[in-house]
């Protein structure tokens, strides 16, 4: 039996004290899902790390810009896709192989990250499949982790 649970959208203003009304948004998102708080941490952890490098580094100047977080579901899986239009991703953080109709990133190789690139080696750790695309001024980062 799938869960009905509805799509959320939410917009977030880029500041670090939007992580804490995220986390808050990710456990009521989740909450009726057959999930424990291991699980939900992974999840969150990637979640925020993820808003953090957009606010830190997709708006370094910019301190009334915002982010939209969109969670989403179906019988395998929780979806969290992150939108904003700052700057994008550098590609060289980034290799990519075709999956589907995205394009799936692949982590490179952890010993050749700086300190401040371990947060995406980190995002990977977490959650089944990462994707991310940037186009038309438009950064949407995907994170997927499967369901128990």
């Amino acid at each position: 039996m799938t869960l009905q649970v509805p799509d959320e959208e939410w917009q977030l203003p880029a500041t670090l004290n939007s992580l804490t009304t995220l986390g808050t948004l990710l456990r009521r998102y989740l909450d009726g899902f057959p999930v424990d708080e291991s699980w939900t941490y992974l999840l969150d952890l990637a979640l925020c790390e993820a808003a953090s490098n957009i606010i830190r580094h997709g708006y370094p100047d910019d301190k009334a810009a915002g982010y939209r977080v969109l969670f989403s579901h179906d019988a395998r899986a929780i979806t969290v896709m992150l939108i904003d239009r700052g700057l994008a991703i550098p590609a060289a953080l980034f290799t990519s192989a075709p999956a589907e109709e995205e394009e799936q990133a692949t982590l490179p190789d952890t010993d050749d990250l700086s300190e401040g690139g371990r947060g995406i080696a980190l995002i990977f750790a977490c959650v089944d499949n990462v994707s991310y695309r940037s186009e038309s001024g438009e950064n949407q980062l995907t994170l997927t982790k499967k369901l128990p």
